[in-house]
């Protein structure tokens, strides 16, 4: 054999090999997104159901240990400055990550959803201005940013709601949606007001912005765990060959496989 053909071949072997590596990558990268999905949902699910708990909680904590602190004329973001100051951020930074999950999720309202989720890491790292001090930019930042979140929260109850009003299975949560994006509106009106009159009462229309959405976090994890539970419950056992090389029939289709079929037309939701 030539010197010519003996490099030939090894060309030929080497961009064989290269085609092989190239196909086995994106095959283990299709499998590991596969297998990591079901991971990001419970973490969806986990931090849904209970971090609207921990955040009222930590929160409350932070109202009493801080001396002077009225939750009807001071701001959630003005925990800040007490003397476990850092626990709000770290509460806030844990709503963005919240958030975050939920946005991919769901995936239709992402984008509001996503916006509001920047916005909550935003305030953790430009807080607000302590009371009787100067506006900065940084201040201007932290209030800006919760300005939009107060805005992204509404958008994205109607945006899932729009979206899933034809899908019965999912009647409760776009009842939940819009429920919450009407008094989302109601509030953020208030919260303007309060805010640009200078009213005493700016913390008590803060805080209902924040409860809205987080009841509405909330509701959203029920259901979606509730129809991830019924789903995975109702799901026919697969059938595979035993061997690459067998020459059995496939088993005949499942009777249940047209309502399995069903279900996974909302898979992205769970």
């Amino acid at each position: 054999m030539s010197t010519a053909s003996i490099k030939s071949a090894g060309l030929i072997l080497a961009t064989v090999n290269i085609s092989n590596i190239r196909d086995r990558a994106k095959f283990e990268l299709k499998t590991l997104g596969k297998s990591t999905r079901p991971i990001g949902r419970q973490a969806a699910n986990a931090l849904c159901l209970g971090f609207p708990a921990v955040f009222l909680l930590g929160t409350t904590a932070l109202e009493i240990y801080q001396p002077g602190y009225n939750r009807l004329t001071s701001t959630i973001s003005e925990l800040v400055w007490g003397p476990a100051g850092w626990l709000e951020n770290i509460l806030f930074l844990v709503f963005a990550i919240t958030l975050a999950l939920f946005a991919l999720r769901l995936r239709t309202a992402f984008i509001p959803l996503a916006a509001a989720s920047l916005g909550f890491v935003l305030i953790a790292i430009f807080p607000t201005r302590a009371i009787g001090g100067e506006i900065t930019m940084i201040s201007l930042i932290h209030e800006y940013s919760a300005q939009g979140i107060a805005l992204a929260l509404p958008a994205a109850c109607f945006l899932l709601a729009k979206k899933l009003d034809n899908n019965e299975k999912h009647r409760f949560l776009v009842t939940c949606s819009i429920t919450a994006g009407v008094i989302g509106i109601a509030v953020n009106i208030c919260g303007f007001l309060a805010l640009h009159n200078e009213s005493a009462w700016v913390g008590a229309a803060e805080r209902l912005i924040v409860l809205n959405g987080l009841f509405w976090l909330q509701l959203a994890g029920i259901h979606l765990w509730l129809l991830q539970k019924d789903t995975t419950t109702a799901q026919p056992p697969k059938h595979y060959r035993s061997s690459r090389f067998s020459t059995a029939p496939c088993p005949a289709a499942n009777p249940v496989s047209t309502a399995a079929t069903v279900q996974n037309d909302t898979s992205r939701w769970y």
